[in-house]
């Protein structure tokens, strides 16, 4: 696992980490299948942890604009 940087603010820690329990996607949102939320202490939004992460070895980048692109 990478550690964390905000897609938004490029902070660093977490302030809080959730997991949900969600059906299957209902569309091509990213938003609408998240399983794992962390929520910057930094700038508090909450982040999907595949961004925040990113995970299949996206650039902080690719991070950045798929996060303002749903947001």
């Amino acid at each position: 696992m990478k550690k964390f940087i905000c897609p938004n603010c490029l902070g660093k820690k977490i302030l809080n980490e959730k997991f949900v329990s969600i059906g299957l996607p209902k569309d091509k949102n990213p938003w609408s299948s998240i399983s794992q939320i962390i929520q910057c202490a930094t700038c508090k939004k909450k982040i999907p942890a595949h961004l925040g992460e990113r995970w299949n070895n996206i650039s902080i980048n690719q991070a950045k604009e798929e996060y303002k692109k749903y947001n």
